[in-house]
């Protein structure tokens, strides 16, 4: 076997300790075979270094002497480690990590520009707080007030849940096949809204004896409610209870000819408690079943001086409908609770 031959079979071979010797009458291949059997360090197979295919001496000695400067045998459960410490090297020569480098300038100058805003100021005078006398205590949480826009915001959820404008005539329902009563939620979004039902009973009272009827009108209201919680939604103590702005009730109905009265209006202003009754407005409005209908109707009310303590508002309305071969209904849309300052 040539010296070639036995360098490469050599370095196919399990790594031997060093000082390693072939023992009295055993041949350097059978000396390699014990060592392969013997249980061996962990070493990763690596392929064959570039000056192991013919790089020049230099190269070598410039690889050798840089070993002896932090650098890992290969043999060391390395791949991790050496990540590791190659992260923990940039660290210590100054460079960032990869969370420092996804930081935002921008977005850390918008948080320092929005730190150094006087955000009472800016309430007071983005609303003109101080020449109404209206009270800004200090203690409140101003940057909250201010994006949540307390002032004209409608602060009902889901106000126009079927999606309907009152610039246009409500759509007609089918003509041909009777329409089936069907849950509300197929209609529309109504989430937020707490919906029920209340069933009429059939007035047979001006039905003459002995008369066959085949199709009796059935009425339903759908009534739908909501609370809502003032102070959650920007506004404050102290200007209800001294400045008492005004709280704006909008709403539009449809004049859907089902019965004279197809639609209700209830809202009270509450206490703290949810239960006293500071104010309220009702309205049952009145609606002639002649001619044909005349598209939506507007209904509308302002709270003024209510006096203190008002802390929740109690939207409800309620909206007739028909059952009679097929199902009709009255429609409802952007309906609105507002507050505004007074002018």
């Amino acid at each position: 076997m040539s010296a070639s031959g036995n360098q490469k079979h050599g370095a196919e071979q399990a790594c031997p300790e060093p000082g390693s010797e072939p023992a009295k009458g055993q041949t350097l291949e059978d000396h390699g075979e014990k060592r392969a059997s013997e249980p061996q360090p962990a070493c990763e197979k690596v392929e064959q270094s570039p000056r192991e295919k013919g790089e020049p001496q230099s190269v070598r000695k410039a690889d050798h002497s840089s070993s002896g400067k932090g650098e890992q045998p290969v043999c060391e459960k390395g791949v991790q480690k050496a990540v590791c410490d190659s992260d923990k090297s940039v660290n210590e020569d100054g460079g960032q990590s990869v969370s420092e480098q996804k930081k935002d300038p921008e977005s850390e100058q918008k948080t320092s520009e929005e730190g150094q805003i006087d955000w009472r100021l800016k309430c007071d005078k983005t609303w003109k707080l101080s020449e109404d006398s209206i009270p800004t205590p200090e203690i409140l949480d101003w940057k909250d007030i201010y994006h949540k826009r307390p002032f004209g915001r409608n602060f009902l959820k889901s106000s126009n849940p079927e999606g309907l404008s009152t610039n246009e005539p409500p759509p007609p329902g089918p003509v041909d096949v009777p329409a089936p009563r069907e849950p509300l939620e197929a209609y529309g979004d109504f989430s937020g809204w707490n919906v029920s039902t209340d069933r009429i009973p059939v007035d047979m009272s001006k039905i003459p004896p002995g008369v066959v009827v085949c199709y009796l009108p059935n009425y339903s209201w759908c009534i739908k409610e909501q609370v809502i919680d003032l102070v959650s939604e920007g506004l404050w103590e102290e200007l209800l209870d001294s400045f008492q702005p005004e709280i704006c009730i909008l709403d539009w109905y449809e004049d859907s000819k089902l019965h004279e009265f197809v639609y209700e209006l209830h809202v009270k202003l509450l206490g703290a408690d949810k239960s006293t009754v500071i104010q309220e407005f009702s309205l049952t409005p009145e609606d002639s079943r002649s001619g044909d209908s005349t598209g939506w109707k507007n209904v509308s009310h302002v709270f003024k001086a209510y006096g203190p303590g008002v802390r929740f508002v109690h939207f409800l309305h309620k909206s007739k409908d028909l059952f009679v071969v097929g199902f009709h209904r009255t429609r409802l849309t952007n309906t609105s609770v507002f507050v505004k300052l007074r002018e």
